[in-house]
């Protein structure tokens, strides 16, 4: 089971999952289709993604859209960049390639090949083109088309986002390839921008006895793909935690068994689920669970933690392993466990109660 099946997992359970009209520029030639065209909802975010073991990979900037699409620009050191599309619910045939044409306004036409790298992501590679990279920097809408379906992009934001996707791709470059002072962020060198959690979040893992957990960058993922709010790995274990609020009087247990189910519908392989008895205490309603999925790509075990807190916040914490790793999950999951309960089984104190009353770790804070 890929991590990421956890947080689609959240959002079927929950009722949060967005799913578009259209398949969005799918693999078949169709007559007539859709354009789907979107403005920016927010500010680009732009920032270094570091892989497995911390080492700059690339940079990205992104944001999302009001069509319900996501869009990610990555580029690496060498000035290769590709675009990303994320389309909640397309149910694109993993592995699947297909043509693309990407225009900015009427005065860059390029013709790649797209490559859906999940069901619900594209990826289109365009290499060092500076002119297509310029292209998107200084115009007004970037035009993907598909056989099917066309997606229109908003350019509002890109001048200074691009710029500075540039400048951290190069800067981040330089760092990871050692010389003097980069990586130091010392005279002449860049700022590396640390992977940080939260300080709450934090306190939770270090009293769960998990202060060896190395946070890892989210920022190269669409937020509607991400595995967890926030990611961290104790050594081969990949951890993380998903909070979201509760459709009101949610039945605890059915929301925990609907949660095992949707993980079990995406599986792919055989599956196993071993959940504890409800822990029912003042302030929290909690339970454990033990997953195992083996797919063709291999076995994963995932040790679970459920809480539900005051406010209706249903909060999953889980620790993905292999089957040599998977008492290193476990202890991970229990070390939490105990600090859920206790936090649960105890009153705050007197004028000083959590947000809505709710134990510590109930609400990570969110980016």
């Amino acid at each position: 089971m890929q991590s990421h099946l956890l947080a689609l997992a959240l959002g079927a359970v929950l009722g949060l999952s967005s799913v578009l009209p259209t398949t969005a520029l799918a693999q078949a030639p169709a007559t007539g289709g859709a354009q789907l065209t979107g403005a920016p909802t927010g500010d680009w975010r732009v920032g270094p993604v570091t892989d497995a073991n911390g080492k700059f990979a690339y940079c990205v900037s992104e944001n999302r859209f009001d069509n319900k699409l996501a869009l990610v620009i990555a580029r690496n050191s060498k000035g290769e960049t590709n675009l990303a599309i994320g389309i909640p619910g397309a149910g694109m045939t993993q592995g699947t390639k297909f043509p693309m044409s990407v225009r900015v306004d009427e005065t860059v036409k390029r013709n790649f090949t797209a490559l859906a790298v999940e069901p619900d992501l594209l990826v289109v590679s365009t290499g060092n083109d500076d002119g297509l990279y310029e292209g998107m920097r200084k115009g007004s809408r970037l035009i993907m088309q598909g056989p099917t379906d066309t997606a229109i992009f908003q350019l509002r934001g890109t001048a200074k986002a691009l710029g500075d996707l540039r400048t951290c791709a190069q800067q981040a470059g330089v760092g990871a390839a050692g010389k003097p002072g980069a990586a130091q962020g010392g005279p002449g060198g860049p700022k590396p921008v640390a992977v940080t959690l939260p300080d709450t979040l934090r306190a939770i893992l270090n009293a769960a006895g998990l202060r060896q957990a190395v946070p890892l960058s989210l920022a190269g993922v669409p937020e509607d793909r991400r595995p967890a709010d926030f990611a961290w790995r104790l050594g081969p274990v990949f951890g993380g935690v998903r909070e979201s609020k509760a459709p009101p009087n949610a039945d605890f247990a059915v929301l925990t068994t609907n949660y095992l189910d949707v993980l079990k519908q995406r599986c792919g392989g055989e599956y196993s689920a071993t959940p504890a008895p409800v822990e029912t205490l003042p302030r929290v309603t909690m339970r454990t669970a033990m997953v195992t999925c083996s797919p063709k790509e291999g076995k994963i075990n995932v040790a679970i933690l459920f809480y539900k807190s005051q406010g209706d916040i249903f909060t999953v914490f889980f620790h993905e392993a292999t089957d040599a790793d998977v008492e290193l999950a476990k202890k991970a999951r229990d070390g939490l466990a105990t600090v859920v309960r206790k936090l649960g089984s105890d009153q705050p104190p007197a004028g000083q109660p959590g947000p809505q009353g709710q134990p510590a770790p109930a609400a990570p804070p969110q980016n």
